[in-house]
């Protein structure tokens, strides 16, 4: 059985704002006779935005493959669930915040910057849509054995009034599992893997202007 009390989300969303504005004003308060500062500086910000996503996407990873939904409990898979697809929306914010980071700076990179800084964000973009996915084929899944589940009682059950019962448990079980499978990655794995395709193909004709 899972333990859910010291799970949280991990919402980085303010913290991503605020170094977002970190930046914005330190590029309006440098002189532009410093232009390679302004890079210097633009480029370690992106770094450090693009490490915390990429960890806060290691222990996401971790938290629904290291937590077992397929003995548990409908409420404690549905506070699993949704404690991931929190962090999921959230780290589907910082990458569009960091995607529009990178090209409101397009005009200010060089070429190979622009082009490095696109690579890691269609990398991001990646790893979460996988996530997303395999996340859902663990739901998936799991609304299968809920399946098999019932029709294993169903067939064993000897009063009726008990096969009623379990039934409507295993159904309503069921639902809920479906249901959020669905909230969980309904639209977001398609708006990644439209986000990313545009951002391949901005990188494909950088390369190709080099």
């Amino acid at each position: 059985m899972v333990d859910i009390s010291n799970m949280s989300g991990r919402d980085c969303t303010n913290e991503f704002q605020s170094v977002c504005r970190s930046l914005q004003g330190r590029q309006n308060g440098v002189h532009s006779s410093k232009p390679a500062l302004i890079a210097i500086r633009q480029h370690s910000d992106f770094t450090l935005m693009a490490k915390r996503i990429g960890k806060d996407l290691s222990n996401t990873r971790k938290t629904h493959n290291t937590k077992s939904l397929f003995d548990d409990k409908a409420v404690e898979i549905e506070e699993l669930t949704y404690i991931v697809k929190q962090d999921i929306n959230s780290l589907n914010k910082q990458i569009a915040q960091l995607q529009g980071l990178v090209r409101s700076r397009q005009s200010q990179n060089g070429k190979h910057l622009q082009t490095h800084s696109n690579t890691i964000v269609v990398s991001l973009q990646s790893k979460l849509a996988s996530m997303s996915n395999d996340f859902k084929s663990v739901l998936e899944v799991r609304t299968e054995n809920l399946k098999e589940q019932k029709t294993r009682r169903d067939h064993f059950s000897q009063a009726p009034a008990t096969s009623s019962h379990l039934h409507a448990c295993n159904f309503s079980e069921e639902k809920l599992v479906s249901a959020l499978m669905y909230k969980t990655t309904g639209n977001s794995t398609a708006c990644l893997v439209s986000s990313s395709l545009l951002m391949q193909d901005d990188s494909k004709r950088q390369l190709k202007s080099l």
